[in-house]
């Protein structure tokens, strides 16, 4: 593994969600905020929650977004699908990719999630991370190490994909450019 020990209980996943909370993508979307919240109730009072997101995304896409280990260390002690999809068909790996979620990536291919999973449209989470990642991402280039290291293929997005990816690199790019100007 990656050196976290998976936790019995769900204590110390509390700061998870407040990471969580604070990713802009979340941030910004009232009922992703809200989703989040209930999933925090739920595993708080119950222990479990198997529910999904208006995107069709479970919360172990958003500990992948997140890079929420300790979070994702418990989800994984129920065993659920590594990659399962959410609307647009990409796995947690791909979220984790995109966002440079490095002790995530490990964690997930640990755990036997498919390194070359393309989504409804052909994107990889390889892909994602060179197209899509965000350069204010630390473990950018330490995640697509890794993946490369691990059989990740690089693909050309196409159609309404390629087009969405350069918007968004576009946007990211004037933030990261705006500031230093």
């Amino acid at each position: 593994m990656t050196g976290i020990k998976p936790t019995p209980g769900c204590s110390d996943i509390g700061p998870e969600f407040e990471r969580l909370k604070a990713v802009r993508e979340i941030s910004l979307n009232g009922k992703l905020v809200a989703f989040v919240e209930k999933a925090h109730s739920s595993l708080q009072s119950r222990g479990r929650f198997k529910q999904r997101d208006c995107y069709k995304r479970s919360l172990l896409h958003y500990a992948a977004i997140g890079n929420c280990t300790k979070l994702l260390l418990y989800l994984l002690q129920s065993k659920p699908d590594v990659d399962s999809r959410d609307q647009w068909g990409r796995t947690a790996l791909s979220w984790a990719a995109e966002y440079g979620s490095l002790a995530v990536v490990k964690t997930l291919l640990e755990q036997g999630a498919n390194v070359n999973a393309s989504d409804y449209e052909g994107g990889t989470p390889l892909a994602w991370l060179i197209h899509a990642g965000n350069p204010e991402m630390a473990n950018l280039a330490a995640t697509e190490a890794y993946l490369r290291e691990r059989g990740a293929k690089e693909v050309k997005l196409r159609g309404i994909k390629w087009a969405w990816v350069k918007v968004l690199s576009y946007s990211r790019l004037l933030r990261y450019i705006r500031p230093r100007i």
